[in-house]
């Protein structure tokens, strides 16, 4: 039977919820929006299964899966207005589309109607429009898994991009390798809070006095890759940006890391070998090392981590425009490759009382103060808290 004892070790995944063959796991939300697995021991028959999928459990043998020496690239989409709307590169809809041409199925995380994210699988080409594009907070996957190895089952081909966690957990759930699947992650700072998400958007709903329709994070309209912004449609034809840090959420997310989820400060996944296939992110440094393959809108970095990824990535052709470059090349500007996130001296407790409270925007001014005075009497207070709590 799964058991959380502590936060950091549970990843929010649901495969666990997806194995139980008497369906006795749910979830619960916790003050920070974040859900974790509630056993109802009526039902539990205590087979076992939960436990064998759950990546935390099980993730130095999912280590274990791939070479410690992938192949690195810079690439990009050779399409521009492919990459210009990409998070990155347009990578991953390069390999969606060649999925597509096989007769296969693609899986990623969506926007739902409501700007809550779920993972979905379709093999339908006008659903890469909702696939493409990076969400930054945390996906609900529960089905995910088991419609997967359904679809495998029955000799279909998948080709799913997740979070590192997520993917390992897609490992741990099938329990054998399929030659018809493509896994695919990223490089991945955290994933976030999607209470602190939603508060953020309503904030944006009062200040505008109108809903959100769409929201595109990290947008290159207005500055391209290396300085990008999040944008917001209202329904009313207004529009919000903000680049990087500037804007609220980004702060929480890259800045502060409070929305960040507990396990993501001690990352199972921060390691090469990669669990996946194939690991694509933002080739953050490229103008540094290949200024040639520095593209204003995107660079992406593609680890191809078995042979598998590398014959599948071989298939794209002259779609992608790439260059090889060293894993040393790769960590000089992507630190989240090999180093989780550090908690910082904000008071999280206080920050998610205050939200929960008060709202988003008193959160934030707390937050944001915070941050601009390195040695109140409160951080050192915190300090003091976090040397105690060692």
């Amino acid at each position: 039977m799964i058991q959380i004892k502590c936060k950091e070790d549970c990843v929010g995944c649901g495969a666990c919820h997806d194995i139980c063959p008497k369906s006795a796991i749910s979830f619960v939300t916790d003050e920070e929006g974040f859900w974790y697995p509630k056993v109802d021991t009526n039902k539990c028959v205590d087979c076992g299964l939960c436990d064998r999928v759950c990546p935390i459990t099980n993730s130095e043998e999912l280590n274990k899966t791939n070479i410690d020496q992938p192949t690195i690239l810079s690439a990009y989409n050779a399409n521009s207005e492919v990459r210009f709307i990409s998070t990155t590169g347009g990578i991953y809809s390069a390999l969606a589309e060649k999925m597509f041409e096989q007769g296969g199925y693609i899986g990623g995380a969506v926007w739902t109607e409501t700007l809550q994210v779920k993972h979905i699988v379709s093999n339908k080409p006008e659903d890469l429009l909702r696939l493409r594009g990076s969400k930054y907070l945390q996906s609900d996957s529960t089905g995910l898994f088991k419609q997967i190895k359904g679809l495998l089952i029955k000799g279909e081909k998948v080709l799913v991009c997740g979070c590192p966690c997520q993917m390992a957990a897609l490992r741990a759930f099938l329990q054998k390798k399929y030659e018809d699947l493509i896994i695919v992650d990223f490089i991945c700072c955290s994933i976030n809070s999607p209470k602190v998400f939603k508060e953020y958007i309503k904030s944006l709903e009062t200040e505008y006095g109108s809903n959100v329709i769409v929201y595109h994070p990290k947008n290159k309209e207005y500055g391209g890759w290396h300085n990008f912004a999040f944008k917001a449609t209202f329904a009313d034809g207004q529009i919000y940006v903000k680049r990087r840090t500037d804007d609220d959420f980004t702060h929480c997310f890259i800045g502060s890391h409070v929305a960040a989820r507990p396990s993501c400060f001690k990352c199972h996944f921060k390691s090469v070998p990669r669990v996946a296939d194939i690991t694509i992110a933002d080739f953050w440094g490229i103008e540094n090392v290949n200024p040639k393959m520095d593209s204003p809108h995107g660079t992406s970095l593609v680890m191809l981590n078995n042979e598998k990824g590398r014959l599948f990535f071989n298939l794209l052709g002259n779609k992608v425009i790439s260059n090889n470059q060293t894993l040393e090349e790769a960590k000089a500007g992507n630190a989240n490759l090999y180093k989780s996130i550090q908690k910082l001296n904000l008071d999280r407790d206080k920050f998610y009382y205050i939200l929960n409270t008060s709202g988003f925007e008193a959160a934030m001014k707390y937050s944001r103060s915070f941050d601009s005075k390195p040695f109140t009497l409160e951080r050192i207070k915190c300090l003091i808290k976090k040397v105690l709590q060692k």
